[in-house]
């Protein structure tokens, strides 16, 4: 009789004990918003956060990659509309410089201009970014990592956005400008194919300017899914790792009411003598 009124007096205070022991943890977790204070509390739960936080770090360093290569995209894009304006406006030069009324001083004038632009055209492809880095490089154009397993340019080669192929062969368009200022003292027929040379460097570079916008758009959408992916990785990580405060708080009123019961109970049958039990 004894032991067993020991033993149900023992599984009261261990039954007591526990539920203070999770009324102390629910207060805890709510005030330090953190659920999870070791890994053991969750195994399944830590293990995802350790996932979630070195994918956090990835993202970090490529963000940072992001942002150069849109950085770069935008400034090759800029670069490449200027050059389009000054073909735009060589083009205007030749067309009017192959018609035979012009005076031999006109077409010197023109042939000056297009002179001057192609020594504009020079500097633009060797134009170079914060870096001092060229933004058009001469050898293969550089990829950035911008994820896992992924890797995009932000710009095109210096052959490739200046190099024009023409009947006669391949050249830059700078030199496609200085024969079409050599050509304006020249004959009609050599006139006739500055104009036409000047209007494929000119269409060139508008498909160059196409494909860099392309680039620039795929940067972008690379940038917007990690954006995506970054955010709900963080709703993720929020959801494992911090409490949800109205649902602890119920937690704890339910234990707390069945410690309060258990502790009346308790109380009530241990200030009955031996002689009250057994009657």
């Amino acid at each position: 009789m004894i032991n067993g009124t020991r033993f149900r007096i023992d599984t009261d205070i261990a039954r007591q004990t526990a539920l203070s022991a999770r009324i102390a943890r629910g207060q805890s977790d709510i005030s330090t918003t953190m659920r999870l204070q070791s890994a053991s509390d969750d195994p399944a739960a830590s293990a995802r956060i350790a996932v979630l936080r070195g994918e956090a770090i990835d993202a970090v360093a490529w963000k940072t990659n992001i942002g150069a290569a849109t950085a770069l995209a935008a400034r090759v894009d800029s670069n490449l509309g200027n050059v389009g304006t000054l073909l735009v406006r060589a083009r205007e030069l030749v067309t009017s410089g192959a018609s035979d009324t012009l005076s031999t001083s006109d077409r010197a004038s023109i042939a000056s201009e297009l002179a001057n632009l192609a020594d504009q055209i020079d500097g633009l492809s060797a134009e170079t970014d914060s870096s001092g880095a060229r933004l058009y490089p001469s050898g293969a154009a550089l990829q950035i990592p911008m994820g896992k397993n992924l890797t995009l340019t932000a710009t095109t080669t210096v052959s490739d956005a200046f190099t024009v192929t023409l009947p006669s062969g391949a050249l830059d368009i700078a030199t496609i400008l200085r024969n079409a200022a050599a050509a304006m003292s020249g004959s009609t027929a050599a006139r006739a194919a500055a104009v036409s040379d000047v209007g494929a460097a000119s269409d060139h570079i508008s498909a160059v300017n196409g494909e860099q916008g392309m680039r620039a758009a795929r940067i972008d959408a690379v940038a917007n899914r990690l954006t995506t992916v970054s955010t709900n990785g963080t709703e993720e990580l929020s959801s494992l790792q911090q409490t949800d405060v109205a649902a602890t708080i119920a937690h704890i009123s339910a234990d707390q009411l069945s410690l309060n019961a258990a502790q009346a109970i308790f109380a009530k049958v241990n200030k009955q003598t031996l002689f009250d039990l057994i009657g």
